[in-house]
């Protein structure tokens, strides 16, 4: 059904009866039954479809919230490591040794 052709053709009946002077009627007897075109639509939807579309943002959102929680973790674990003194000295040992690694590879 063209929803844009049914629009049209109302919207140019009211504009002929506004010409012609007559009163606003709406003729209930030519109404198109929807609950049945509903009916026909429901039944040709693929609900395989629907239920996979609906896990796989499920399956999205699971992993999002789940490595969400690691990081959030992961960065408690650290503020902690790095709250011990020696621990953080040992930490920008390893750095300054690796930078400098790193800046003689780029030197060659």
């Amino acid at each position: 059904m063209n929803t844009e052709r049914l629009e049209q053709a109302m919207e140019n009946a009211i504009v002929d009866m506004v010409r012609k002077g007559e009163p606003f009627t709406i003729d209930y007897k030519n109404k198109i039954d929807i609950s049945a075109e509903l009916k026909r639509a429901y039944a040709n939807i693929d609900y395989s479809k629907i239920y996979a579309k609906i896990t796989e943002k499920l399956e999205e959102e699971l992993a999002e919230k789940i490595v969400n929680k690691i990081i959030t973790e992961m960065g408690t674990d650290i503020k902690q490591l790095m709250s011990n003194n020696s621990i953080r000295e040992d930490f920008r040992f390893l750095m300054r040794k690796g930078v400098e690694a790193i800046m003689e590879k780029v030197k060659e």
